[in-house]
């Protein structure tokens, strides 16, 4: 059996005439030449990071941070300028109340503040610092006595906080405050009923679920007391709103839930103005040890007795009056 040449050269092996012997034509393929070997000269070569460094990762968070304030392009920071002129040309006569227009002022001021800075804010302005997570503030321009952890106070101490104090909302917050008594006089006996003293503080808020409760401190005097000088009570008292209640005319739409003397025993202010340390296991973001919709100024009893007010991350509270 024969077979053609291939052209140009090009031969392979294949069975001749016999088997097991080689074509006598097939040329042997050319040697290949192999590259020298690199030699490595130490100090010239640089390695290349596996692993993100410090320094890279605070790069990408600096970088998020600067996204998430909305100033990666810089030719719209006019609008936070201008947002600024909004806020500052607001009237604070329009407030119902002194404080009120005080409570306006000071947002706005921050608001301000918070807009032009965010205006002139160039990346690598951009320094992130560790949130301080306490139960204590150093400085509050607002309360400057500001304590949120465990404290005794009578109801004579609370009254002389308040004293002077203009406090919005006096209609409710008197509403709440008998609606929560009559409630404790209701489950009493006759020996252990009050009578009310002082409505001192209230704040409606709402859940992220929707649900509206109302936190409420007062004082109240025992019925019945001979005594010149009656002791008074420190009360703290939960309220529900039920929304269908609310287009009945002959029905009372506030359900009390829970009210309770704290005078006598450890309390504790809200903690909306600071971020909490939280050393406890908690449900989710639920924090059942305190209460993080009510301001300082507002006591509490321990945290499992009420509902409302445990999310640690404050954002469903920010409309509370």
């Amino acid at each position: 059996m024969e077979f053609p040449p291939f052209a140009d050269g090009f031969s392979e092996g294949f069975p001749g005439g016999s088997a097991g012997e080689c074509s006598s034509w097939a040329a042997p393929a050319p040697a290949r030449k192999m590259a020298p070997a690199r030699k490595r000269i130490p100090g010239r070569w640089k390695r290349i990071p596996r692993v993100r460094t410090p320094a890279m990762e605070a790069t990408r968070v600096a970088m998020q941070a600067v996204e998430v304030l909305g100033i990666v392009d810089f030719e719209k920071r006019n609008r936070f300028y201008q947002k600024a002129e909004e806020l500052e040309a607001m009237d604070a006569n329009d407030c119902d109340s002194e404080e009120a227009k005080m409570t306006f002022l000071i947002a706005r001021a921050q608001e301000v503040a918070l807009c032009r800075k965010i205006a002139r804010t160039r990346p690598e302005d951009v320094v992130l610092r560790p949130i301080e997570l306490s139960d204590t503030k150093r400085k509050c321009k607002v309360v400057p006595n500001f304590t949120c952890r465990e404290e005794l106070v009578t109801a004579e101490e609370m009254e002389a906080r308040f004293a002077g104090r203009k406090v919005s909302h006096v209609a409710q917050l008197q509403h709440f405050a008998e609606l929560a008594l009559k409630h404790y006089n209701a489950r009493k006996a006759e020996h252990n009923k009050f009578d009310l003293s002082q409505a001192l503080t209230s704040n409606c808020f709402s859940e992220a679920c929707g649900t509206t409760y109302a936190h409420v401190n007062f004082t109240a005097i025992p019925q019945n007391n001979q005594s010149d000088h009656p002791m008074k009570r420190l009360f703290f008292a939960e309220l529900m709103l039920i929304p269908e209640l609310q287009s009945c005319e002959d029905a009372e739409p506030m359900k009390v839930l829970q009210v309770s003397t704290i005078n006598d025993v450890p309390c504790f202010g809200g903690c909306h103005e600071i971020r909490r340390r939280i050393d406890h296991k908690m449900r989710g973001v639920m924090d059942y040890e305190r209460c993080h919709a009510c301001r300082d100024i507002l006591k509490h009893p321990k945290g499992e007795t009420f509902d409302g007010g445990h999310n640690s991350t404050r954002m469903p509270y920010y409309s509370a009056i």
